[in-house]
């Protein structure tokens, strides 16, 4: 998935569920046993596993980035990727803060099932944009691929390095 269908799967979503808190209320508010009980510590809990997590791979990647560019010795070749990298680690400090403010706020805010509904699709969109950060970082743990030294070039008309020719070791016997 690349990045414009993500950021056009979360306007997209965000639409929709606008949409539907403002004429159908009802299906995103708390009257929504699901959602009642969801956008609360629960969401929070589940938006620190995936920062967590996402930071884990993110500062994985990183190493691996630095590796790569010591392996190879070409220092900031892969400094659009690091970027995009840090891009990402903030914007999921970000969610996980903008899904806090929704947690708090959204008691002592709302008066009536569209409040409601607006909280809940913002925690909802919170959570859609956070899994697609996801799994864009883990796409990018999938693209670097191991890298195995090139096998010595071997002379068929020369021993081994450690081995000796059959007729110098008669002669030693000898």
């Amino acid at each position: 998935m690349n990045k414009t269908i993500a950021y056009c799967s979360i306007i997209a979503s965000s639409a929709v569920m606008l949409v539907i808190s403002v004429v159908r209320a009802d299906l995103l508010s708390d009257s929504n046993a699901f959602l009642k009980g969801f956008v609360n510590h629960e969401f929070l809990n589940i938006l620190s596993v995936i920062l967590a997590i996402t930071l884990a791979s993110a500062a994985n990647i990183h190493l691996a980035f630095n590796t790569i560019e010591e392996r190879h010795n070409t220092q900031g070749a892969l400094s659009k990727s690091r970027f995009n990298l840090r891009k990402a680690a903030y914007w999921l400090i970000g969610l996980f803060l903008g899904g806090t403010a929704v947690v708090v706020l959204k008691p002592i805010s709302c008066s009536g099932q569209t409040c409601e509904a607006l909280f809940n699709s913002m925690a909802l969109v919170i959570l859609l944009w956070q899994v697609l950060i996801l799994v864009s970082l883990t796409r990018l743990v999938f693209l670097i691929e191991p890298e195995f030294p090139a096998p010595p070039v071997v002379n068929p008309s020369e021993p081994p390095e450690n081995q000796s020719r059959p007729d110098t070791e008669r002669k030693k016997k000898r």
